[in-house]
C-alpha cells in the first residue's frame, strides 16, 4: 500500500504544482442588473446617434433650401433689374421720338432680340415696333394680312426660322425681326417709325 500511497502523494504535488496554476475560475456569471445596465447604455447612446444624425441631416435640408432660395432670389433680382434697364433704355428711345414707352414685358423682349445687334438697332426696333403695331402682339393688319408686333406678312414670316410658332408670340416676332433686321436690313418694313 505504500507504493499507491506514495504514487497519489506524487500525483497530488504535480497537479498542485503543475496544473491548478494553469487553470483559470470560472468567469462568475454576470449579475442581471449589471446586464441590464449595460443595454441601457447601450441603447441610450444608439438613441443619442440617430437623433444626432436626425438634427444633422435636418440641418442639412435646411441649408439647402437656404442656399435654392439665394440662388432663385439673386437670379429673380437680375432678371428685375434687366427688366428695368430695357423699360429705361425704351422709354429714352420712345421719348426722342414723341410716342410712349413699350409695357415692361414688350420692351424686355425687344431688348433681349436686338441688343445683339446694338443700341442703334434696338432703338429702331423700339420705333418700328411702336409704328408697326402700336407694341400690341396681337395686332392684324386687315388689308395685307401682316401680324405680330413687327408686322410680318405671312409670306415672309413663312421664310424665317420661327416660322413654327405663331407670328402673335411676341418673343418669336422679335426674334424673327432681329434675324431679318441682321440678315437684309431695316429696308424690309415700310413703317421706319
Amino acid at each position: 500500500m505504500l507504493p499507491l500511497f506514495r504514487a497519489v502523494l506524487v500525483w497530488t504535488a504535480i497537479l498542485v504544482v503543475a496544473v491548478l496554476p494553469r487553470l483559470q475560475a470560472p468567469a462568475a456569471a454576470p449579475s442581471p442588473t449589471l446586464t441590464q445596465a449595460f443595454s441601457h447604455q447601450q441603447q441610450s447612446i444608439l438613441a443619442n446617434v440617430r437623433a444626432e444624425r436626425a438634427q444633422q441631416a435636418q440641418a442639412d435640408q435646411a441649408r439647402t433650401w437656404s442656399d435654392q432660395y439665394n440662388h432663385d432670389y439673386d437670379a429673380y433680382q437680375a432678371k428685375v433689374q434687366a427688366e428695368a434697364a430695357a423699360i429705361a433704355e425704351a422709354s429714352r428711345i420712345a421719348a426722342l421720338n414723341n410716342h410712349p414707352g413699350p409695357p415692361a414685358y414688350i420692351a424686355k423682349i425687344i431688348s433681349d432680340a436686338f441688343s445683339p445687334l446694338g443700341p442703334s438697332a434696338v432703338q429702331w426696333a423700339v420705333n418700328v415696333a411702336y409704328c408697326e403695331s402700336r407694341y400690341h402682339p396681337n395686332s392684324v393688319n386687315s388689308s395685307s394680312g401682316a401680324s405680330g408686333l413687327f408686322q410680318f406678312l405671312p409670306s415672309t414670316w413663312a421664310f424665317t426660322p420661327w416660322h413654327a410658332q405663331s407670328p402673335f408670340d411676341p418673343v418669336a416676332n422679335a426674334q424673327a425681326a432681329a434675324w431679318l433686321y441682321h440678315r437684309s436690313g431695316p429696308n424690309q418694313w415700310e413703317c421706319q417709325g
